[in-house]
């Protein structure tokens, strides 16, 4: 047992210390500092060396770093999609019918057509305190009048906001419910982040076991090369597992462009299934089908390639190929299908994990 172990704690804290000081970046200096690390690794294991056991062991280290800085960023954007929703749950305040009840407009109203009339019945009374109280009702009248206006205004506006508070309300429900997915979608890829860790913790562990082998065996002339121990995986499975998508933008293929690829990939006991689903962009005027639907199956080997076999929906058999890309995310598939008419039977193209 090699002592990863005791390079977890120390991953962790600098992980932190990354993402504290540079957010979103973090994970991705880390993913770069791992390729530098883990660069030509593989290709020169077989030779043996010491010096490659420590190039083993900082590789180890950066994928640590580097998946523990994603982890906790991925945590850290699960918990503020959290305390969004709670704060668009959070219901919005509604003015209260207090600010303009009908009881207040029913009293102005009465109050200005008493006064009106009242007005009307001492126009032509030519005593001089009935003026004076005419005059005085004329100020009373202008003022009812206003105030009633300012009644009138102030329940457009309250029902005018009302509505507005209303149409709020189901914006914000759909919002917090978008905030809600995304919190459980992230906590959902954390966990599948903590398995790929563990594959790439176990996949160096094995390779550093090999260089040692291969660092103390005594050489021998002309003898033939060792058969390879197949149970030690070239590379984790968790480069071929999982959900993968074309790009929308900056696509890479070979051959028929795609429109849309959704790729999935499950593993148990070394066994692979999985299917793929697909639209590709067609010449003006061309019949063929744009669509292609097939499942696939077979055993995982220890080349890098894998080669599976597939049968599409319409029971035509082939066989897929899937090839990790330069990127821990990027995977390389390559199909064929038996000929049929009017259907696609290759493609080739690179997916991005989802």
């Amino acid at each position: 047992m090699r002592p990863y172990r005791f390079l977890l704690g120390g991953t962790l804290i600098c992980a932190a210390g990354l993402i504290g000081q540079t957010g979103r970046e973090a994970y991705r200096q880390a993913f770069e500092a791992w390729q530098e690390a883990q660069a030509n690794l593989e290709r020169e294991a077989g030779t043996g060396g010491t010096t490659l056991v420590s190039k083993a062991d900082r590789a180890a280290a950066a994928v640590a770093t580097f998946e523990a800085a994603r982890a906790i960023y991925l945590r850290s954007a699960a918990e503020e999609a959290g305390q969004k929703r709670l704060l668009l749950q959070t219901p919005a305040k509604r003015p209260s019918p207090d600010l303009a009840p009908p009881a207040v407009a029913d009293l102005a109203s009465a109050e200005l057509l008493t006064v009106t009339r009242t007005i009307t019945r001492f126009t032509n009374d030519p005593d001089r305190g009935i003026q004076q109280l005419r005059q005085s009702l004329e100020r009373e009248r202008a003022a009812l009048t206003a105030l009633n206006s300012s009644i009138q205004g102030r329940q457009k506006t309250v029902a005018a906001t009302s509505e507005r508070i209303a149409a709020l309300e189901q914006a914000r429900g759909k919002t917090a419910e978008a905030f809600g997915d995304e919190s459980s979608h992230v906590s959902e890829e954390v966990a599948q982040l903590e398995k790929e860790g563990k594959a790439w913790a176990d996949y160096y562990e094995k390779l550093a076991q090999a260089i040692q082998l291969a660092s103390v065996l005594p050489p021998v002339l002309n003898a033939p090369p060792a058969p390879r121990n197949d149970s030690v995986p070239k590379i984790p499975l968790a480069r071929y597992v999982g959900a993968w998508t074309y790009p929308t933008v900056n696509g890479i293929f070979h051959g028929m462009q795609p429109e849309f690829v959704d790729l999935v990939v499950h593993e148990q006991n070394g066994h692979a299934e999985g299917t793929l689903f697909g639209r590709f962009k067609l010449p003006s005027g061309n019949a063929t089908d744009p669509l292609v639907r097939f499942d696939f199956e077979g055993d995982f080997g220890s080349a890098a390639s894998q080669r599976l076999t597939l049968v599409t929906s319409d029971g035509v058999k082939g066989f897929i190929e899937l090839i990790p890309g330069p990127a821990f995310n990027l995977l390389e598939v390559n199909f064929q299908t038996d000929p049929q008419n009017n259907k696609i039977r290759a493609g080739n193209f690179i997916l991005v994990k989802k």
